[in-house]
């Protein structure tokens, strides 16, 4: 583990112990008192999760020294040699990350081993002691621990994960900076700015700001607190350090090439962005009214009926939905401009060459709604909607996924159908958006037009779910008997 030039560890870390202990037990005299005061007896565990969690400890003193010492050791380690060796900056970046996470576990052994040296001579007991049950002013990391755990030991085991996930994100970022820049004080002024940011964010930002609060991440107790969740903490972190997994694997890309990829795919960028962006409006709009995810979630996706509009409900729908059968027309166009003779004879048939692409969009569409629904329910937990399970939660579920998917199939078939017919991609897609109209109040006939058949208004009025299946399912039977039939009238046969 100790290198001659490329030392991870280095014994004379062990002083970094001292103020944790003096800390400690600074924390360890007040303790009697309470117990006296409020007739309860403390244990071994309550000593070690009121420094493990205190904010003071770790923003101020644990964390900021894990940064300046990666710090140091990014720059001191950094060779041309050892780079040409390894042959990319990516496989650079997750060596060092490697060897950071050893530092990690060293620091956070002696910020453990320091609080159960300062917590000889207790009772130890694997349950919770009764002081968690006192919920008073200065004893909220013991009764919000003891509220949200149910033994001692599966708090500690979580609070130590949460701890080297962001001490890991953290480091991955300060890695990829500096083999982007190759400047150490780029480094120490961004460990300046989050020391910054870490004291600013925990005593200046209100408590609605929780998802941009530093403690959240570094004490568990305020994450768990603050989002009323145990999950989210973790899933906020992990969903951070994923995206800079990403960045560090493209980190040798070409950038002009990036460049013009990002060009390529900004339709699917924007679209993207003006989901999340409609995500966030309605979700952010019924926050604070004591909502669970799904009334969230329906309400997002409401649409319209015959009895509810909306006008923004319309315009979302028409930006989701109509919106991807965009993508689907842009690449119809491709494969049109593409289908010649020689297409056939490769494929032989029509119908070959249709279900040698037509798969790929079906899992488009399902990945698609699978992401909306997944990402709808993280933010609407993340905005504090309540996690209560509704008795028609299979209707959701299932009017979301499967009449949302069959809706999709429909308007795919129907946009390649008219393209077929005239010989036009463009005029497919404004004829789909001419339909839209029968979405609007005195249009619907009943919903005789199959358009708008998967807005989530209908469940929240009790229409059959399943009856909605049907109908979806005959119009699309018969948009496949008309395209079989335009199959079969195109005149490629080999």
């Amino acid at each position: 583990m100790i290198k001659v030039k490329n030392r991870i560890i280095s014994w004379k870390y062990l002083i970094a112990a001292i103020p944790i202990v003096l800390y400690a037990l600074s924390n360890r005299q007040s303790m009697p008192f309470f117990e006296e005061l409020h007739n309860v007896t403390a244990n071994f565990w309550d000593y070690i999760f009121m420094s493990f969690s205190d904010v003071y400890l770790l923003l101020f003193y644990f964390f900021p020294l894990i940064l300046f010492i990666s710090t140091v050791y990014i720059n001191r380690t950094f060779e041309y040699i050892e780079l040409i060796r390894l042959g990319s900056y990516k496989k650079w970046i997750f060596t060092r990350l490697k060897q950071l996470f050893k530092i990690d576990i060293f620091f956070i052994l002696i910020f453990l081993g320091s609080l159960i040296l300062t917590s000889f001579n207790t009772s130890f007991s694997m349950e919770w002691s009764n002081v968690g049950l006192i919920d008073i002013s200065g004893n909220e990391i013991l009764y919000y621990s003891r509220h949200y755990f149910s033994k001692p030991i599966i708090a500690l085991l979580l609070q130590l994960g949460l701890l080297l996930l962001t001490t890991t994100t953290f480091q991955l970022m300060l890695c990829i900076l500096y083999a982007r820049f190759k400047k150490s004080s780029l480094l120490h002024l961004l460990n300046g700015l989050l020391y910054l940011y870490g004291s600013i964010s925990f005593k200046v930002f209100p408590p609605s700001m929780k998802l941009v609060m530093m403690p959240n991440y570094l004490s568990l107790f305020h994450g768990v607190a603050s989002f009323d969740s145990i999950m989210i903490p973790f899933v906020i972190v992990i969903s951070v350090l994923l995206i800079l997994i990403f960045i560090a694997n493209n980190i040798d890309r070409n950038y002009r090439n990036s460049k013009n990829y990002l060009v390529k795919n900004l339709p699917v960028l924007v679209y993207g962005l003006l989901c999340l962006m409609g995500i966030l409006f309605h979700i952010s709009k019924h926050a604070n009214k004591e909502l669970t995810i799904w009334d969230g979630f329906i309400v997002t996706f409401m649409g319209t009926t015959n009895e509810i509009f909306s006008l923004i409900s319309f315009a979302f729908y028409i930006v989701v939905f109509v919106g991807a059968v965009y993508f689907v027309q842009l690449r119809l166009q491709r494969y049109l401009s593409e289908m010649s003779y020689y297409t056939m004879i490769r494929y032989r048939s029509m119908n070959k060459w249709f279900l040698s692409w037509f798969p790929g969009i079906l899992k488009t569409i399902m990945i698609l709604l699978l992401t909306l629904l997944a990402g709808t329910i993280s933010i609407a937990l993340l905005k504090g909607y309540s996690i209560i399970v509704p008795e028609n939660l299979f209707e959701i579920l299932y009017h979301f996924i499967v009449n949302g998917f069959l809706q999709l199939l429909f308007y795919v078939i129907f946009v390649i159908i008219v393209s077929f017919a005239t010989k036009d991609v463009f005029k497919s897609f404004i004829t789909l958006l001419t339909l839209t109209v029968f979405m609007f109040p005195g249009f619907r006939l009943n919903d005789l037009v199959p358009v708008g058949l998967n807005s989530m208004g209908y469940v929240l009025e009790g229409h059959s779910v399943f009856l909605i299946s049907i109908k979806l399912a005959v119009y699309i039977a018969i948009e496949v008997v008309v395209l079989q039939y335009l199959f079969n009238k195109k005149d490629y046969i080999v």
